[in-house]
This record gives structure tokens, C-alpha cells and sequence, in this order.
């Protein structure tokens, strides 16, 4: 959890949490018989995330292979977050 509770503050974690959620679990909600199982579960997912499947943001790459390269990957995404200047009800309330 962020200080503030904003999802925004910590994004590369929500969307990492979000993917686990949609592409490792089904309608039914994963349960573990133990913490070590849920341990070795989690590695699993996250060696396939890191290791085998390609990403779009990455050019089709998996994260491994972006990371052993040299030079800068282009940019695939499109920002749409952006912080909202405060509106001052004195200044633009001009009856």
C-alpha cells in the first residue's frame, strides 16, 4: 500500500499484480495448503513472466532478453496519467 492509498504512486507493482491476477488465475481464486506452496507457486509464475513470455511494451521480448540488451528499447506505451493543476474557485469564478 502507498501512503496516500493512490494506485497511481506505484504502478509498476499494480500492473504486475493486475497480470497475475488475469493471466494465472482462473474465475476461482488460487488457494495455497501451505506458505511454502504458495512460495514456490509464485516463483513459478514470476521466472515464466520474467524468462518466457514476450512483451508487447518490450517489443515482443521477455524481460530477460530486455535487460541483456545494449542500447535503449522504444517506447510502446502511451502515458495518460497526468496531475491536475487545482482549481482556485476565487480566480476562475469571474461572474
Amino acid at each position: 500500500m502507498t501512503q496516500t492509498g493512490d494506485p497511481l504512486e506505484n504502478t509498476v507493482a499494480e500492473r504486475a499484480n493486475k497480470t497475475i491476477k488475469e493471466e494465472f488465475t482462473t474465475d476461482q481464486q488460487m488457494s495455497f495448503n501451505s506458505l511454502k506452496n504458495a512460495k514456490e507457486t509464485m516463483s513459478k509464475i514470476i521466472e515464466f513472466y520474467n524468462d518466457k513470455k514476450p512483451h508487447r511494451s518490450l517489443n515482443w521480448h521477455t524481460p530477460n532478453e530486455a535487460h541483456q540488451m545494449n542500447g535503449l528499447l522504444q517506447r510502446q506505451w502511451k502515458t495518460y496519467y497526468k496531475k491536475q493543476k487545482k482549481h482556485d474557485p476565487i480566480i476562475n469564478n469571474n461572474v
